[in-house]
């Protein structure tokens, strides 16, 4: 009886242990096959986000072509980013939504092959457009050259006129004069001797210079640059102020003409020394002439 008692109990044990080694045999396979489950779906679910980077990138090139679609493509590539970043964050467990999502992504493909094909027939049509602009381009920036080639030259000539149009003076002297009893004016070369300076002066013949009325300035300078019996004062063309000894005016008609001035000065302030007579015509500098006095 206790023989069989015995028996018995190593019966069951034996029983146990071949149960324990199955369930763990079963769990060990249960587990080997989840894991290749569990990596099949990551597989699937990186695949499906490469394949979402990829579009895009597509949609990146096409919006940078800045069709009139534009706006739509980059709708749709936002779209794009937002399902990218769902599938990211979406657990290996959830493989039925990873299932929908890669439905969603073939609806997508079908549908990016229409719009990539509308943009890149307009593409085309703009690099049609931008190829004809550009050779009008050409054609009008060639004008523009030739204009302003031909504005240069006007304005050089313009200048050569206006240059060639200016009076001159071709001769120019200063003679110090002194006064007699009979108040007649005689040529002296003594300084304490000068009452006045009489400056005989040309105009020159130009045939293109305007005709009228002409101001001509003398300007006399003692040794030191300081003006000599001022009178007044005028602008240049540049706009610097100038004092005057004397003033005329000419009435000029395309000829030579002669013009004397006549300054009277004190004798008692009059020293020894080179004096400069500056000639100017209207508001420009035409000549200078110098005396030098005992």
């Amino acid at each position: 009886m206790e023989e069989n008692k015995k028996s018995n109990n190593k019966l069951i044990i034996i029983v146990l242990a071949v149960l324990l080694l199955g369930a763990l045999a079963y769990t060990f396979y249960t587990s080997t096959e989840h894991k290749k489950l569990t990596n099949a779906i990551e597989g699937e679910k990186l695949e499906i986000e490469q394949n979402l980077d990829s579009m895009i990138v597509k949609y990146e090139d096409a919006i940078a072509q800045k069709t009139s679609m534009s706006n739509e493509l980059i709708i749709e590539r936002d779209r794009i980013i937002a399902l990218r970043d769902s599938v990211k964050n979406l657990s290996a467990a959830n493989y039925s939504m990873l299932r929908r999502y890669k439905g969603e992504i073939s609806k997508l493909e079908a549908s990016n092959k229409k719009l990539f094909l509308l943009n890149e027939s307009l593409t085309n049509q703009n690099q049609l457009l931008t190829s004809n602009l550009d050779s009008a381009n050409v054609v009008i920036t060639k004008q523009i050259a030739k204009n302003d080639t031909l504005t240069i030259q006007n304005l050089t000539l313009a200048e050569k006129v206006a240059i060639g149009s200016e009076l001159k003076v071709s001769t120019a002297k200063v003679i110090a004069m002194k006064e007699r009893n009979n108040w007649k004016l005689v040529e002296t070369s003594r300084s304490s001797n000068t009452d006045a300076l009489r400056i005989n002066l040309t105009i020159a013949k130009n045939e293109i210079a305007e005709q009228g009325d002409h101001q001509v300035y003398i300007q006399i300078l003692d040794s030191n640059g300081t003006i000599v019996a001022p009178k007044g004062e005028f602008r240049l063309y540049d706009n610097t102020q100038v004092s005057y000894s004397d003033l005329s005016m000419v009435n000029y008609l395309n000829e030579a003409i002669d013009l004397i001035s006549l300054v009277e000065v004190n004798r008692d302030i009059m020293k020894k020394g080179v004096y400069t007579v500056n000639i100017y015509i209207d508001n420009k500098f035409v000549g200078a002439t110098k005396i030098a006095l005992k």
